[in-house]
């Protein structure tokens, strides 16, 4: 009997001792964490994005920021300084691609925005996509993620009320994905056509009520009109902006 006694005694102090041990904690993604700016990058297709950079600034003192960078899996988490005078922070993100022989700075889309407490700490979670509003509180006629075509049409041969656009990519978009053939026209009192995703473009262009087809050049390339031309959306600006334009001329061939 003595044996199946231990046996016994040595089940009940198992079992005793494994409730009583210190189980890991839950990490909780949504959960906020003391002095940690922490979330996940995606895709539009809810794929990871890898190497984004995250970047907190303090809305209280110039130029002072924390950065971290997502991880394979699309994770990033960083931490802050928690000192009483800290104050608040908000958090931004990009993603670079190599496109065309230059590096192509690509704003993130917030799905939480609003600033917060470094102390606090904060969940930030983000999505690439070409196009589409920019924030949760702008639209895409506000401020696109897309690149901004502006056309100028010689009026006195181009009814631009007619003007009818067409946008063929040349090969996969600035995050290596296949575009889509674009037919757009100026919208009404703008020369500007917004939100369209970045990337190189056969452009044609035409009057759509007679048909006609018309010339188009870029604009500051110095060529004359052709019946098609190649255009790349470059950095608005400066080296490094996350806006994008093309500039084109449109006018009789």
């Amino acid at each position: 009997m003595k044996p199946k006694i231990f046996i016994c005694m040595g089940l009940v102090l198992s079992l005793l001792i494994s409730s009583c041990s210190p189980s890991a904690p839950d990490s909780n993604p949504n959960q906020a964490e003391k002095g940690v700016v922490k979330g996940r990058v995606l895709d539009k297709d809810g794929k990871p994005v890898a190497n984004a950079v995250i970047v907190a600034s303090s809305t209280d003192y110039y130029n002072k920021n924390s950065t971290g960078y997502s991880d394979a899996s699309g994770n990033y988490s960083f931490s802050l300084p928690t000192g009483i005078a800290e104050g608040s922070y908000s958090v931004s993100g990009t993603v670079t691609f190599q496109y065309q022989g230059k590096n192509y700075t690509m704003a993130l889309y917030p799905e939480q925005e609003g600033v917060f407490s470094a102390y606090d700490g904060a969940v930030r979670n983000f999505v690439f996509r070409l196009n589409g509003p920019r924030s949760t509180t702008s639209d895409a006629e506000d401020m696109p993620l897309g690149g901004t075509l502006e056309v100028h049409a010689q009026p006195d041969n181009v009814n631009d009320k007619n003007l009818e656009i067409t946008l063929e990519p040349m090969g996969p978009l600035v995050d290596g994905s296949t575009g889509k053939t674009l037919v757009v026209g100026l919208p009404e009192n703008d020369y500007r056509i917004k939100d369209i995703p970045v990337g190189k473009y056969k452009i044609t262009a035409r009057d759509k009520v007679t048909g006609q087809q018309l010339g188009v050049a870029i604009n500051g390339a110095f060529q004359d009109y052709a019946p098609a031309v190649e255009g790349l959306f470059t950095d608005k600006d400066f080296e490094g902006s996350t806006f994008f334009d093309l500039v084109i001329n449109i006018n009789t061939l």
